[in-house]
């Protein structure tokens, strides 16, 4: 721990990240969004609603909760691989790579160093959201086990999604084209993965009778990949009263217990930020015997 906190690559991004402008406009122009989304749902809600109605300000709650944990969600997806793609390819337009590897850093202080900072921005970024989100607990509707779970899922999904940046930034030339490709790689992921779900199962009839405990395994951990759809199935989770852990679901040979959706998601975030995050060291590497 005391090694990480003195990697001076941590110290230079991070301190360079903070201090610069960019940081804290794109800190105010996130909470004015979150905010001014929230006030609008506020006020809908007060103009067709009557304060004493217990169901009313649930409701609300839940709304405000809801749209503010998507609103985050939407942010990090794109912002967290934009703030790591340009982490080591910049290094390189800047021509000071090599000198980087002269150094006496190994590639994995190099590469932890730039993605920590990243993340300590990104999680910024969800903590400044977190007392609007906090909000709906004062309205009722929402538990602080949603909260937490909801925080578990903006984390998970920053930190994967910025290694995916980190990866492509140790691959590309070009601050333009790592950008392009880790955007790419998001984008890809929350359109393809719904989109061969309703493909294969229209192929195969499964809405059509109760599911086999084949396609509730294999189909619903593909799901597990898409970070809005698997929370918001959590959530449905437990409205129908289900636990944080295990999820009841009907099948053709009974009822199937299975993980709930945000633990099979954060298992899934946890391996590509291994995979990723050992790929840019291994390509770190290579540049450093090559050089």
């Amino acid at each position: 721990m005391r090694d990480l906190l003195a990697n001076p690559v941590l110290h230079r991004e991070l301190f360079g990240r903070i201090r610069g402008r960019n940081a804290w406009l794109i800190l105010t122009g996130y909470l004015t969004v979150i905010g001014a989304i929230t006030l609008l749902i506020y006020a809908v809600f007060a103009s067709s609603t009557r304060f004493n109605d217990p169901e009313a300000s649930r409701s609300l709650g839940k709304a405000i909760f809801f749209t503010v944990m998507t609103a985050a969600l939407i942010q990090v997806c794109f912002l967290s691989p934009s703030l790591t793609a340009g982490a080591i390819v910049g290094e390189k337009e800047r021509q000071t790579y090599d000198l980087l590897l002269a150094s006496l850093l190994s590639p994995g202080q190099i590469v932890i160093g730039k993605l920590i900072s990243a993340i300590a921005f990104a999680l910024l970024l969800i903590a400044s959201s977190l007392p609007i989100a906090g909000l709906a607990l004062i309205f009722g509707g929402v538990t602080g086990q949603e909260v937490l779970i909801g925080t578990v899922g903006l984390l998970a999904t920053a930190i994967s999604y910025a290694t995916i940046g980190l990866f492509w930034s140790t691959v590309m030339r070009s601050t333009l084209a790592a950008t392009v490709l880790a955007q790419g790689t998001v984008i890809a992921i929350l359109l393809l993965v719904p989109f061969l779900f309703f493909v294969i199962s229209l192929l195969i009839g499964a809405f059509n009778d109760l599911l086999s405990p084949w396609y509730i395994y294999t189909m619903g951990a593909f799901l597990c990949l898409h970070p809005f759809i698997a929370l918001s199935m959590t959530a449905g989770a437990l409205e129908t009263g289900n636990g944080p852990w295990l999820w009841e679901i009907p099948s053709s040979v009974g009822n199937l217990w299975v993980p709930s959706p945000w633990l099979v998601y954060t298992a899934f975030a946890i391996v590509i930020t291994v995979v990723c995050l050992w790929m840019a060291i291994y390509e770190v590497r290579s540049d450093e015997t090559v050089g």
